[in-house]
């Protein structure tokens, strides 16, 4: 950012004014779209963050659904326990 500012103060003088509005505006354009990945990281950690209820939702989730253990079928319980209460 500080390399860009001193090239327009060098160059500034350089350049017709007729054209340097569209460059001040075309640098102007590449600065936002180079801080907007930062920005959208920081709203989204603010709104779901892991201090979050939202983030912490997510974690659980991912702790219970993800956690690389296979899917076990437990169907075989219901079974037993129908047999213990009936017997």
């Amino acid at each position: 950012m500080v390399l860009g500012i001193a090239a327009g103060i060098f160059l500034g003088d350089m350049m017709h004014r007729s054209a340097r509005r569209p460059v001040a505006f075309a640098l102007s354009v590449l600065g936002v779209a180079a801080i907007a990945p930062v920005v959208v990281d920081t709203v989204r950690d603010k709104v779901a963050g892991p201090n979050t209820r939202r983030g912490t939702q997510r974690t659980l989730r991912s702790i219970r659904e993800g956690a690389g253990a296979p899917a076990r079928d437990i169907d075989f319980v219901e079974e037993e326990l129908e047999q213990v209460y009936a017997g």
